[in-house]
């Protein structure tokens, strides 16, 4: 770009900025208000108030998904819990959220929270990874994001375990799933 044109950008550009500046800085006329008045019939009429209890919120069912006897330790299982797919995980370290004889079983949900992407189970370090853009979600770490685009934790399945059978029961989870405006 040669001098001359240089010039005429740098004035185009400078009466644009001095055009919204004395836009701006310009002392403005006093304002006129007018008012009107109209004359309305008005018809009463008596109304009742009823109070109401507002409706209770909606519980997450209790679900058995699995018996601690059909897990094997890394190998997650995937389950329906309240509409949605969900990994049952015997981790083989204790985890946030974990039940279970060693505190090391988890569920989560199986859709990435950037985008919803599919996710894989990474055994070597107990990762959910998003197929799309690589997000690592900690699975011992309730879900907590590692790296990646993604900025909420992975939705986690809560869960109840019954000593004496052994049984694991989903009974909520603790954030909404992606994609969806109620988990219920």
């Amino acid at each position: 770009m040669d001098t001359s044109r240089r010039a005429v950008i740098a004035a185009i550009g400078g009466l644009a900025v001095g055009g919204v500046l004395g836009y701006l800085l310009a002392p403005r006329g006093p304002v006129q208000v007018q008012t009107v008045t109209q004359t309305v019939p008005v018809t009463t009429t008596a109304t009742q108030t009823v109070t109401a209890a507002p409706p209770a919120p909606a519980k997450y069912p209790r679900v058995k998904i699995a018996n601690v006897s059909e897990l094997q330790p890394k190998q997650p299982v995937i389950k329906q819990y309240a509409g949605v797919n969900v990994w049952l995980i015997k981790l083989g370290e204790p985890a946030v959220g974990g039940v279970g004889p060693d505190g090391d079983i988890v569920a989560f949900t199986t859709l990435c929270t950037h985008m919803g992407g599919p996710l894989i189970y990474n055994s070597q370090n107990n990762c959910a990874v998003c197929q799309i853009h690589y997000t690592q979600f900690d699975l011992t770490r309730g879900g907590m994001v590692v790296t990646g685009h993604a900025t909420e934790f992975l939705p986690q399945v809560i869960l109840e375990f019954d000593e004496n059978t052994g049984d694991i029961y989903a009974v909520g989870i603790n954030q909404l799933v992606y994609g969806k405006l109620s988990n219920l």
